[in-house]
Formats: structure tokens, sequence, C-alpha cells
């Protein structure tokens, strides 16, 4: 029985006493650990359904040998900019954002004037829109550098000692990988910021993450001295430059094979969107008559002026041949978007608290734009293709990307739940579940499988439910349509639905347990088979209430397994969970 225990229960801390007794010295701490825990895993789970529906909340499967760029040279540093609250209607600007606050642009207001660089970037950059997976910025942290789903819970909990990230972070998963012929890693990772770190546990999440070195705003007032702090969190960005600078040569005059991974959380654009102190009255610009978003557009120009001191600091060093610059944004923002009353990121399930822009960026990488429904959880894979695949300088073809070990790649595909955007998807797949959290966490849980948008509002109990597709600004909750009243029917929606065919909502959420078998039988009868190549194409069609009420039905429970899953993935309060399948 005591074996048993050991096998079929994670152990409540690391095993490292090898001359003792394992069953002897666990088996009591084992019992206090699971003591508290409220449903323990029933044995007769059916296996492949449970597995059928864990692959379900996975994205797709691609094709190695089919990458969709050409990648002519090795990379051999990485560098992850972490934007505040960029939306994707703002990098690059456009009209949208004008109009989502039903005003308009000025003559200045263009993408190559607010963001010169940026926008010169994304053009010559592998690029595309992503949805972040929470709109909570230190979970946002996670799902970038370990590709892994958040809690839903507020604030964060994953950094509490008891509570484990489930995957490898990236700062890790480089030094287990990519090491000398000494078994001694080629990286050397470091994470800067210009805001302090006494929010919300973000040392702990910092410790959890393994960058060998951090440095943030604190380190500015050690370092530097008393410099004045711009907006809520610490000084102004461009203090950090000196101390990343300082390292970056620190690093590569120790050892020029050095590899390098940085990131840098961006600051200056989070609410209120202060500008910076030593700007004149001549240097703030009229972008839009809407206060709110003029002072976010004259920050957003700001940092664009600050991230130019650095790819320009990084030509000067002739590393800009060498590296990988990721640049995208912990999340949106919301500012009062087509009349609804939501400003900023507190409990707002918006998509514009949720779309950001995602470039990837080398001189040696073929620009293109890239559509499909991607996360900020396959940054990491996305890192690692081009990583695995610059091991070697390939002799016999033009694109570093054909030379990549498969099952290294593989293996990496396998582990974590996001994938490389650089790889073309399988076809006749379903279409991508994707799960995501409002700010703090725990307020709304959202999912999507665009279309098709279904957000839990937790804290009252309430479903709701979109077509992004004909409804992009979420304006017609079909949920709450009224079917009686014919005239109320957007044009695109056939309702023809009968009373019965409408589901009860309230409740569902707390019920015990999670129904997998539906999951199981959708697979098997493969409803939600869809060909990736021509799913857009829903949106031309009529859309059929009782269809999108159905799929309501069945995102939901989905839902519940995902957000139990997570938990349990995390081992958050020990929980473990039983899993309906009959």
């Amino acid at each position: 029985m005591y074996l048993l225990i050991i096998v079929f229960y994670h152990l409540p801390e690391p095993y490292t006493n090898l001359s003792s007794n394992m069953v002897l010295i666990y088996f009591p701490k084992i019992i206090l650990h699971y003591w508290r825990t409220k449903s323990l895993i029933s044995f007769h789970v059916n296996e492949t359904a449970f597995n059928n529906v864990t692959q379900m909340i996975r994205a797709p499967v691609v094709d190695i040998s089919r990458p969709l760029v050409t990648l002519k040279e090795p990379i051999k540093h990485v560098f992850v900019i972490v934007l505040e609250s960029i939306r994707a209607d703002a990098l690059p600007l456009n009209n949208n954002l004008a109009n989502a606050v039903k005003s308009t642009f000025t003559s200045d207001a263009t993408a190559e004037n607010v963001t010169p660089l940026l926008n010169s970037l994304w053009m010559n950059s592998v690029r595309t829109v992503a949805s972040v997976t929470s709109s909570y910025t230190l979970k946002s942290l996670i799902s970038i550098f370990c590709g892994i789903y958040p809690l839903n819970v507020n604030f964060l909990k994953e950094a509490n000692s008891e509570n484990f990230l489930y995957e490898k972070c990236l700062p890790e998963l480089l030094r287990e990988i990519f090491q000398t012929t000494n078994n001694q890693s080629t990286f050397r990772s470091a994470f800067f910021t210009a805001a302090r770190d006494d929010f919300d546990h973000q040392r702990d999440l910092f410790d959890k993450l393994k960058f060998d070195t951090i440095i943030n705003g604190f380190d500015i007032y050690e370092q530097i001295g008393n410099v004045p702090d711009l907006g809520m969190f610490g000084p102004a960005d461009q203090y950090i430059l000196p101390l990343m600078w300082k390292w970056i040569d620190k690093n590569l005059a120790e050892n020029e094979t050095n590899h390098l991974m940085m990131s840098l959380l961006v600051t200056g654009t989070h609410e209120p969107f202060p500008q910076p102190n030593d700007w004149s009255f001549d240097e703030y610009r009229f972008y839009i008559d809407e206060p709110n978003v003029n002072n976010y557009l004259n920050a957003l120009h700001a940092t664009d002026d600050f991230l130019k001191e650095i790819i320009d600091g990084f030509k000067l060093r002739k590393l800009y041949n060498d590296t990988l610059f990721i640049i995208t944004s912990d999340h949106g923002y919301v500012f009062n978007d087509y009349g609804k009353q939501m400003l900023g990121l507190l409990s707002t399930p918006l998509e514009c608290a949720f779309s950001v822009p995602l470039m990837l960026h080398n001189p040696h990488l073929e620009a293109k734009q890239l559509d499909g429904q991607f996360t900020n959880m396959d940054i990491l894979p996305t890192i690692m293709d081009i990583l695995l695949s610059s091991i070697k300088p390939t002799q016999q073809s033009t694109n570093q990307l054909l030379s990549v070990p498969n099952n290294q790649l593989q293996s990496i595909l396998s582990r974590y739940e996001g994938t490389s955007i650089l790889r073309m998807l399988i076809e006749k797949q379903p279409v991508r579940y994707t799960f995501h959290l409002t700010n703090p966490g725990n307020s709304y849980i959202i999912v999507k499988q665009y279309p098709k948008k279904l957000t839990y509002d937790i804290s009252n109990d309430e479903v709701h439910l979109y077509h992004l597709g004909h409804d992009p600004f979420e304006l017609v909750d079909l949920i709450h349509l009224d079917y009686k009243i014919a005239t109320t029917h957007p044009p695109w929606i056939n309702v023809m639905c009968n009373k019965h065919w409408m589901q009860t909502w309230k409740g569902r959420w707390t019920n015990k347990y999670p129904n997998v078998r539906i999951y199981h039988k959708l697979l098997l009868e493969n409803k939600s088979f869809v060909s990736i190549s021509t799913s857009n194409s829903m949106n031309n069609d009529k859309v059929q209430l009782k269809d999108m009420l159905d799929w309501a039905d069945q995102t939901l429970e989905l839902a519940r397994f995902w957000k139990n899953l997570v938990k349990q993935r995390y081992r958050y309060e020990s929980k473990t969970f039983n899993y309906h399948t009959n």
C-alpha cells in the first residue's frame, strides 16, 4: 500500500536523501499532504476519454518539415521585449482604435509618426496578432516564459511555495538543452525592468522563472541614485539601460561564445500613461480628441524612442544580426470601446484587452504576415524552434529551419501546450480552443474557438456567447437574445430555436464534477473537425443559433474541466479532481 501511494501521488517535496528509506520518510508526509484534498482521483476514469479531452486544449499539430518562412543564418541571442498594455490596433496604429472610441485621428496620427521604429520592425518581421492568456501582467509573463496557463485565481497564487509551475520555464530549458562539451550551459539569462519588484509576490515568481540575473527598479536606486519615479511602478524605462548594457558587456567579455537570453518589461505605456519627465510641451502631440487615448499614444511614441536606443545599442555592439527580437505585450487595454462602460482591465472580458501584436525580428529571418489563432504560450516553443534550428549552420539548404533536429523539436511541442508559429499546421484538425482569464484572474473565464467566444462571469454566475466573425465588437450576446422578437435579431443569425433548446446556465459552474464523456463523444463523431484552410468561410454563412447554443453548452463544461486540470497541474491547494465520464 505504501508503494502504491508513492507511485500514484506527487511527492509533497523533492526526495534527495538517497541513503534513507523513501517509504518510511514519505508515508506520513504524504498522508498529511493529501488529507486536505477534497476529492481524490477516481480510478474508474476513462483514460482514453481523459487524454483525448486534454488534447483538445492543446495547440493543433504542426508539420515540422514544412516551415512557413526562411531563416538564412543561425541565431545566437534572444531578446524578449514585453510592452505594457499595447493592444493590437495600436501597433501598428490603425483606424480601428479611433473607431472603437467613436472618434477620429488627426493627420499626425499615423503608424509612421507615432511609432516609426516599431512600424519599421513590424513590416520587416514575422508578425501576427496573438491572444494573451491573462490580462494580468504577472500571469501573462508565466505564459510567455513558461508556455503554460496561469491559475484562475485572483492575483499571483502561482508564486506560492506550495504551488508548482508545471513545466520548465525558458531560462532553465535553455540551460538544460544548450550545453558545452564540459556540460556547462552556453546561455546566460537576465530579466530587466525599471519597475520595482515588490508588487504581488513578483520576487517569488521570478525565483521560479529561474533567470540567472534579475535587475529592476531597486537596482536602479542602488546603482544610479535617487532618480524620480514615472508612473505607478518605479523609474522611467531609460534608467534601466546602463544596467542592461553593463550586464551584456560583462557576459560577452567573460566569454565571447556565450549566448544571451534577455527580457525587458517596458512599463512606460502602463496607465495613467505618463509623459517622460524631460519632455517639453512641444513634444506632446495631439493625435485624437479623446484624452486617455491621446496620452496613451504619446506614451507609446516615447516608448518607440526608447526602443530605438536599444536597437542602436545592439548594432553598436555588433549583436543585432545575431539576435532574435521578440516584441509583444503583456495584454491590451480597454477605452470604453464601442460605448461599453469599461475602462482599463479590471474584470474586462472584451477582445481588445487580450489581442496584442507579436513580432519576431532578425535581419536574416524572412518577413511575413501570419494569420492564425495564436497565444502568448506559443512564444516559448517558437523560440526553441529557432534556437534548435541554429545549432549547426546548414550547408545543404538556404533555410536553417529545415535543419532542425526533429526529435528535439517534437519533444518540445509534445511537452508544451503552445506551438511554433513558424511551422505549417497539419490539415483537418479541430479549430483551436484557447482559454483566457481577466484581471486579476478569477472574475471571468473566456473560451474561444474562433469565431465562437464564450465568457463566463464567475461572480454573477452568468454565461455570455458571441460570434466574433459577424460581431467582432461583442455587441450581440446570443445567449440573452430574445428568440421570440424577430426584430431584435441581427441579419446574420438564424434563430429558429424552440424554447426547449434554451439551456439552463445558472449553477452549472459549481456542479461537483465536469463531464468528460461528451467531449470524448464529440471527438469520436468528428463534430469539431474543421479544415484549417476553410474555417474562415464560416463567417460568410448564416449562423444557426441552435448550433451556437449547443457549442456553448459543451464549452462551458470544457471550461470547467480546464479549470480543474490546471489547478491539479499546479497542485493548487493540494487539489485533485474526479472527472465524470459516465
